[in-house]
């Protein structure tokens, strides 16, 4: 169903939007009284204010019957169909699962036989993608994919869902919606926003169905996953094997402290003529980078979360127009550029976890015919992050052998 705070005539549920204890737009208890005795809930006025004056209004939305076809330009490897196997199998059995595939494995491609089963038994989808940049990139897969399905993007600014068999939104739009979906697919799970946020696993739980059924995908899996999988129904299932089969690359470790270093690092980038991608922690200590270095070569870009003409670079970088991209975790994820080295700088900064320094390895190597590349991580000293994620990467190596011996 679709909730708002405003009264329409056809509605099928109303109930109070805030109460003393609780939230029912976003299931806080973080409940706040006014001197005037009016309750306000803290955690999403963002939305819009909410107290106990006013009422949810619940809608039924109704979408079409479809006979959906998928037009999927090429074979899924063995790999892969293991994946779309274990995926369909959690559907058919209504049983929440999680998928761990390593960067590269095509998880998307691997959701879509759940997703026609699905769309032919006339089901709600919610497929869930953390970064806008990423979901308009999947939506035009998808578009091109089933050719005869109505698909819907849902961010901040585009709100036009109603008749959508398949909706492709960023989690916090879930708030909108209330025991909706009888499918949601959470891609990249371990990313920001998600992770360690409850504010959004609430209203993941409150979007869909009580019989519904929660896929969820990344490259990693953190402790609170494990815990689930350890001791609910939750299933689970590893691939370790990229769509090509290649060994994921190892990250390089080396050492370096001075500020004049790592420009020298940036500079020599230029002599190279494969593309490089550079990951810095803070918007700043990029901002530093790019003026020093556009004095010296004017192609060099810098691209971060409120860049105006963000995806013009990331577009202009994927064309090959230029070849030194300065960026943030921005782009650890999501995007594939397909033959392109990667470095980080101050790899050992809080920024860089385990899970965000596997996803920037993880983007070197992923095309068929670009398989290898560089990926060095330049730190003052060697992070537990580091290590973990230079041993995970190692692991899915041997795993992916072992299974493809």
């Amino acid at each position: 169903m679709i909730e708002k705070l405003y009264r329409e005539d056809n509605y099928q549920e109303k109930v109070k939007a805030v109460t003393k204890t609780k939230c029912n737009r976003c299931l806080s208890e973080n409940i706040y009284q006014d001197s005037s005795g009016r309750y306000y809930c803290l955690d999403c006025y963002e939305y819009g204010e909410i107290n106990d004056n006013m009422s949810l209004y619940r809608y039924q939305r109704e979408i079409p019957k479809l006979r959906h076809v998928l037009n999927m330009e090429y074979t899924l490897s063995k790999a892969q169909e293991k994946g779309s196997l274990f995926l369909l199998d959690c559907f058919n059995r209504s049983t929440n699962g999680f998928l761990q595939a390593v960067c590269g494995a095509g998880k998307t491609e691997m959701t879509y036989k759940t997703i026609l089963k699905a769309l032919n038994q006339n089901k709600k989808i919610g497929y869930i993608l953390p970064r806008v940049a990423v979901l308009k990139e999947v939506y035009q897969r998808f578009l091109r994919d089933f050719p005869k399905t109505n698909i819907a993007p849902l961010y901040e600014g585009k709100k036009v869902f109603q008749k959508a068999n398949l909706i492709i939104s960023t989690p916090q739009q879930l708030i909108y919606f209330y025991h909706e979906f009888d499918l949601l697919i959470i891609d990249e799970v371990d990313a920001f926003p998600f992770y360690n946020n409850q504010f959004l696993y609430r209203i993941l739980k409150k979007s869909i169905k009580k019989d519904g059924v929660m896929l969820y995908m990344s490259a990693t899996i953190d402790s609170s996953f494990k815990k689930k999988i350890k001791f609910t129904n939750m299933k689970y299932q590893l691939i370790p094997s990229r769509y090509h089969y290649k060994p994921l690359i190892v990250p390089e470790f080396k050492h370096i402290s001075s500020e004049q270093k790592m420009l020298n690092i940036l500079r020599n980038l230029f002599k190279k003529t494969r593309q490089t991608l550079v990951f810095i922690p803070t918007i700043n200590l990029g901002k530093r980078y790019y003026k020093e270095l556009h004095l010296i070569n004017p192609s060099i870009r810098f691209v971060y979360s409120n860049s105006l003409d963000k995806q013009n670079i990331i577009s202009s970088f994927y064309r090959k127009e230029f070849r030194v991209l300065i960026t943030t975790t921005l782009l650890e994820r999501g995007i594939t550029f397909p033959d392109i080295d990667c470095i980080v700088l101050r790899a050992e900064h809080d920024v860089f976890n385990k899970s965000t320094l596997i996803q920037i390895a993880g983007r070197v190597g992923r095309a068929i015919g670009f398989e290898n590349g560089s990926v060095i991580f330049y730190s003052k000293y060697l992070s537990k992050a580091m290590r973990q994620a230079k041993k995970e990467i190692q692991l899915m190596n041997k795993q992916n052998e072992m299974q493809n011996m």
